[in-house]
């Protein structure tokens, strides 16, 4: 575990931050004022602020500021970013410096002390040859501190600089030089120092490769979020810098898998699972609009570390994924789809054989037709989510936000509870169409996927597929006149006897055929089964015959059908079982 800093000045404190900072560092980081005149994106979730922080915390470039009354309270960021750089008189060790106060705390003399005390411990601690400011022309405050700990005016950088709201601006850089800090009052007789060589060469086993001389050759890439760069007339990959960290510009509504998420975080931070130095791989399965992506990108930044994104398979990728020498998060979005021709690539890259550090595998799927060989192997993917319906607590908070006529709220519910599946897009079509017409839309109207019926079905679970004619004949064969199949398989073996546990025609089959016979019901958006109709997570292969006999093909077991009896019964379902139409006015 990384040791704290802790650092005093006469009112303050600063020191490094912990996860039980994150509330505040959020309402800090939130402020969109702040943002125009420091340079950071304003964020939209404490997820962000518990990912920074975790960032922050291992490679101890981040620390937050309280006073001396109040030590658990972060009322202030001081951030370093470490560059490395080469010129005429060897490498350099620079830091950039970034801070920002709580408005209610700006005004003290609080950030001039900070920076006083950061300089000594940058210069003395941490082996600074030259600290720098960016300072943005409005920012007359950050100015004032810079000069005021006797940081030089360098030069001003005209529109190379981008607030954390998108605008561009000019920049003022202001230096100060370890030698002036040791030496205030000496005079510089150096000249100008070059901030780059025209060339630089890098030595790998004895061959010499050229690169720009403006490079800056860096331990790791930092954090952030990527995607995999290749270079179109070389081949070479690299990583691409697209973000600092994932940002959503609309509310993020419950996605109920607030414990995965902290179970899979409380995994890979484990002392057994870091000893392991094994990669972790987690599923999120669901239809599109279900919130799994979003899910994803929330558990990325809370993690902190590096993300890089897959969206297509590269060739070379393997090797280089395998190579890279720092933890870091591999997100593949819609997998099923991106590995479906390289599949074996996916295989190889989670199992990590030639790794050189553990690897964070956050896949998205639509279905689960990834590779069989990645279910039902926790080695490799050891959590899978399922993502479904909305929670009733979303859909309220979504109608609330968004709808313009409160006293459709009930009609709307009530619609919802006859979908067979509700997800973020179907509400909002419905809630759009609400603020449009004025009137909740008709299901036969709306391009909505309507839940109009559930069947009662016997399951034979794990029967054979040889088998499944031979239970057909056996059962039809000792059918009494108008006796059903559900009946005949709760009545006796021998009629003589009294029903006792496990002496049922049920319990005979299912010991003869290792098999276990469950009555189910099953959505369905037709009133019978018929080839092609999906159902159960799977498709209807064969239409029931005079007993009601089909069969289901399942997604998670290709080319193996399960045998089913449709009873009947049918019924109009409730998707969320009267709970959400009985919450309409909680």
């Amino acid at each position: 575990m990384t040791e704290e800093i802790k650092l005093h000045t006469e009112r303050l404190i600063v020191r490094s931050p912990r996860v039980e900072d994150a509330q505040d560092v959020f309402t800090l980081m939130k402020d969109k004022n702040t943002a125009m005149i420091t340079g950071f994106i304003p964020m939209s979730n404490i997820s962000e602020a518990e990912g920074k922080i975790r960032r922050g915390i291992s490679g101890r470039n981040m620390f937050v500021i309280t006073t001396e009354e109040k030590p658990g309270h972060a009322i202030g960021v001081f951030e370093v970013t470490s560059l490395k750089v080469s010129n005429i008189h060897g490498e350099k060790q620079e830091y950039e410096i970034c801070y920002f106060l709580h408005k209610d705390f700006r005004g003290k003399g609080y950030m001039t002390e900070v920076v006083e005390l950061m300089k000594r411990y940058l210069f003395m601690e941490r082996q600074a040859d030259t600290l720098i400011i960016s300072v943005f022309p409005r920012n007359d405050a950050s100015r004032r501190v810079a000069i005021k700990n006797g940081f030089i005016f360098k030069n001003l950088e005209r529109k190379c600089g981008i607030t954390g709201c998108g605008e561009i601006a000019d920049i003022e850089i202001y230096i100060l030089e370890k030698e002036k800090y040791l030496n205030p009052g000496k005079q510089d007789c150096e000249e100008t120092i070059q901030w780059m060589e025209k060339q630089k060469w890098i030595n790998n086993n004895g061959i010499l490769y050229p690169i720009p001389g403006y490079a800056t050759l860096l331990p790791t890439p930092g954090n952030g979020v990527f995607r995999i760069y290749e270079d179109i007339l070389t081949g070479r990959l690299g990583l691409e810098k697209i973000d600092e960290t994932f940002t959503f510009d609309f509310k993020i509504y419950d996605l109920d898998c607030e414990q995965f998420m902290q179970r899979i975080i409380k995994t890979w931070s484990s002392g057994l699972f870091i000893n392991s130095n094994k990669n972790l791989g987690v599923i999120f399965n669901g239809l599109k609009g279900t919130g799994k992506t979003i899910a994803a990108k929330l558990l990325s930044n809370r993690i902190g570390l590096p993300v890089i994104i897959i969206s297509k398979s590269i060739k070379g990728m393997l090797e280089f994924i395998q190579s890279l020498c720092f933890e870091c998060i591999i997100l593949i979005d819609e997998a099923e789809k991106t590995f479906k021709e390289e599949q074996e690539v996916l295989l190889k890259m989670i199992d990590g054989v030639y790794n050189s550090t553990r690897k964070l595998y956050l896949l998205t799927t639509n279905k689960l037709t990834v590779d069989e060989n990645l279910l039902g192997r926790p080695g490799r993917i050891r959590y899978i989510k399922e993502f479904g319906n909305l929670s009733t607590k979303a859909v309220n908070e979504v109608i609330d936000d968004n709808l313009s006529d409160p006293a459709l709220k009930a009609d709307i519910l009530e619609l919802v509870d006859t979908l067979e599946i509700s997800t973020i897009d179907i509400l909002r079509a419905i809630i759009d169409e609400c603020n449009i017409m004025g009137e909740v839309p008709s299901d036969k109207e709306l391009n909505i996927p309507k839940g109009l019926f559930k069947l009662d079905l016997i399951e034979f679970y794990g029967l054979e597929q040889n088998y499944h004619q031979e239970v057909r004949n056996l059962i039809k064969s000792q059918l009494n006149i108008n006796e059903t199949v559900k009946e005949w398989l709760m009545r006796a073996t021998n009629r003589q006897d009294e029903i006792k546990e496990k002496n049922l025609n049920k319990n005979m089959l299912e010991d003869k055929y290792d098999c276990q016979i469950e009555i189910v019901t099953i959505s369905s958006v037709s009133p019978i089964p018929y080839i092609g109709l999906q159902l159960n997570h799977g498709t209807v292969t064969s239409n029931p015959d005079a007993l009601g006999f089909f069969t289901i093909e399942h997604e998670r077991h290709c080319n193996v059908s399960e045998l089913y009896c449709f009873i009947g019964n049918v019924y109009t379902p409730s998707l969320y079982r009267g709970s959400l139409v009985s919450n309409k006015n909680g």
